[in-house]
Formats: C-alpha cells, structure tokens, sequence
C-alpha cells in the first residue's frame, strides 16, 4: 500500500532513480561502523538499507510487468527471477572481490587493517551504486503508469 502511494505520487522513473542513489548513500554510511558504533545506529542503518531495498526490488519487479500481455507473463516471471538471482550473485562476487583486494593478506593483517579494507569497499560498492543510476534515466517519464496510476506530465495536444 505504501509503494502504490509513493509509485502513483511519483511514477517509476524518479522512485527508481532516487532510490539507487539513496542505496548508494545507504552503502556508503556502512563505511562509518566501527568497534565504537552504538548497535542500535547499526540496526537503524541496516533497517533503513532494507526499507530502500524492499522498495527497489519490489519497483522493478513490477515494472517488469507493466506492458506486458497475460500470454507473456510467465516467460516475464522467468526472466526476471533469473535476472534478479544473477544480480544478486554478480554484487555477492564484486563486493568479495573488492574486500579480497584491499585485504591482500587476510592471514596476518590486524582488525584495524581489516575494517579499513572493508570500508574501502563500502565506498566503492556504495559509489557504483550512485553511478548505476543511471541507468534508469532511460525509462520514459510515463513508463509504466498504467501500473502506478501515475499521471505524470501529458504531453501537450
């Protein structure tokens, strides 16, 4: 009910791109965890990270589906499961690639060297995702309206 709310307001194209952007930033602030946090800073960030997730994910999921015909919505279904699952796994091997390369010696680096390692990768990760939002520039003010309700701007007669 929220996402219908925030997608009939403001239509896929600028949910889209200012929730990658704030992903990023959400990425990002994890590079500020240390020994010193307070775990319920910690729990707030990852719970904000989530509510920004849920949205993403949900958002483009549906989108998927906005111009496409009832004969096609099973092969749509596949395609973007797949998409979604390699996704995922493409982020899992960069962010591990990443860590692996700022932490070349895990083996006889201390915690301090380790978290600064991690950090780096954060800003990087977090940084990419800000870049990646570019993507949906792309998308046409009115994609996917049908679905959102969205009026958006009408092109004038």
């Amino acid at each position: 009910m929220v996402l219908q709310k925030i997608m009939r307001r403001f239509g896929y194209r600028r949910v889209l791109i200012s929730n990658t952007l704030m992903l990023g930033v959400m990425i990002i602030s994890f590079a500020t965890i240390g020994a010193g946090t307070p775990v319920w800073l910690i729990v707030m960030q990852v719970f904000i990270y989530g509510v920004f997730t849920s949205l993403q994910y949900t958002s483009m999921n549906t989108l998927v589906f906005a111009d496409v015909t009832e004969e096609q919505t099973s092969g749509a279904s596949a395609i973007t499961s797949t998409v979604q699952q390699m996704s995922i796994s493409f982020g899992i091997a960069v962010a591990s690639l990443l860590t692996a390369l700022f932490i070349p010696d895990r083996f006889h680096t201390d915690a301090p060297q380790m978290i600064h390692g991690i950090h780096l990768a954060f800003l990087i990760l977090g940084g990419w995702t800000i870049f990646s939002a570019l993507i949906f520039r792309e998308l046409k003010n009115n994609d996917g309206n049908t679905l959102s309700l969205h009026k958006g701007v009408q092109p004038a007669e």
